[in-house]
């Protein structure tokens, strides 16, 4: 297959981009540079103003300040269909009397390829979404997956600057959508396109970005790779809205050293794995995931981050499950550990709990 190289794709630089909507301010000053070929994720709550930077880069939103550009081009100023954009939107928008080689090369016609050129460009595609087999069938015969393949070739068939995906998962039952996030994502580094995807599932954004950026607000909140979002969360929003989260009112000391969390009212020290870089006094939220609560037998020594709980209740999930603990002058915290060890641990128990790793945000007033 002859596929676009990531040296073809094009950077995008988003430079004090300003939305209001009346009184309502949808964007505050937003900038990002993007890399050719890279994938970057917006992810936030609805009102965050992820959809609104996705119009504004499509040309379907004017902004109110600032400019964007792709390489050296600068685009904003340009109307939609000049932009060189695919979209693919939570519908697809699939034309049904096509067929789906008919739907991929809509856009090579309408820019007047060559018989001979849409051909080739449309047995590319094909390969690369795997659909060669269906080529003549028409969306309605074609599985929610099929479709949402179909849309993304016809975004890339043209060689756009940049492909927009406006929550294309939503729509899709849950397993299958396990199994397209992971084809979208083959699809695009095979194809090396330049790529922002817009989405409030958080693990969607963890499993298919090079970057995610964080918004909430109207502001970009954080910007990392999902190991960085995941694991050193930056702000206490950002601790709360990716992943699941104990969050304990703490004070911190030995930053730079040997940093530890003293959790109010609890007595409890706590050795902290990771502080933010925001971190500035004393009053922080000590975040501990759930995977890194160990639970042990009371009579069993642990190191001195344990101390005494009492388990509330389980949760199953499969290979995991889910333990409430009450720990005195802690409000209830969750620890997710193993099935086969899970097993083992009863409601009404008390238990020694252990924190194996612990980071460090910022407590605003």
């Amino acid at each position: 297959m002859n596929l676009p190289d990531r040296s073809r794709s094009q950077p995008v630089h988003i430079s004090h981009i300003r939305k209001s909507f009346g009184a309502f301010v949808a964007l505050k000053d937003f900038s990002l540079d993007i890399e050719a070929g890279e994938f970057v994720t917006f992810l936030g709550p609805s009102g965050c103003g992820k959809s609104t930077t996705l119009k504004i880069l499509s040309g379907l939103t004017p902004q109110d300040a600032g400019e964007i550009r792709f390489g050296d081009r600068r685009i904003d100023m340009l109307p939609a269909n000049r932009r060189n954009i695919g979209l693919v939107f939570q519908n697809y928008a699939l034309f049904p009397h096509m067929t789906v080689v008919e739907n991929i090369a809509f856009g090579l016609r309408m820019r007047s390829w060559s018989n001979t050129a849409k051909a080739a460009r449309v047995d590319e595609l094909l390969a690369l979404v795997r659909l060669e087999g269906l080529a003549e069938r028409r969306p309605e015969q074609l599985s929610g997956g099929q479709q949402q393949r179909v849309a993304v070739a016809r975004a890339l068939a043209f060689e756009p600057d940049l492909v927009l995906l406006d929550e294309p998962l939503s729509n899709l039952d849950a397993k299958l959508r396990e199994q397209v996030r992971i084809d979208l994502r083959d699809i695009q580094r095979k194809a090396g396109q330049t790529t922002v995807f817009v989405t409030h599932d958080q693990v969607e954004a963890l499993v298919m970005s090079d970057r995610i950026v964080l918004m909430n607000a109207g502001q970009i909140d954080q910007v990392g790779t999902p190991v960085d979002l995941y694991s050193t969360p930056a702000t206490e929003f950002g601790a709360r809205f990716v992943g699941a989260n104990n969050l304990l009112k703490a004070t911190i000391t030995g930053i730079g050293t040997d940093p530890q969390a003293h959790v109010q009212g609890a007595g409890l020290s706590i050795w902290l794995a990771t502080v933010s870089p925001l971190v500035t006094g004393p009053e922080i939220w000590c975040c501990v995931r759930p995977e890194h609560i160990a639970i042990r037998a009371p009579t069993e020594t642990g190191p001195e981050t344990g101390t005494l709980g009492k388990v509330t209740d389980k949760i199953y999930q499969g290979t995991t499950v889910l333990l409430d603990i009450e720990i005195p002058g802690v409000e209830k915290m969750r620890a997710e550990r193993p099935t086969s060890e899970a097993n083992r641990i009863n409601i009404g128990q008390t238990v020694n709990v252990l924190f194996e790793q612990a980071h460090a945000v910022p407590r605003m007033p």
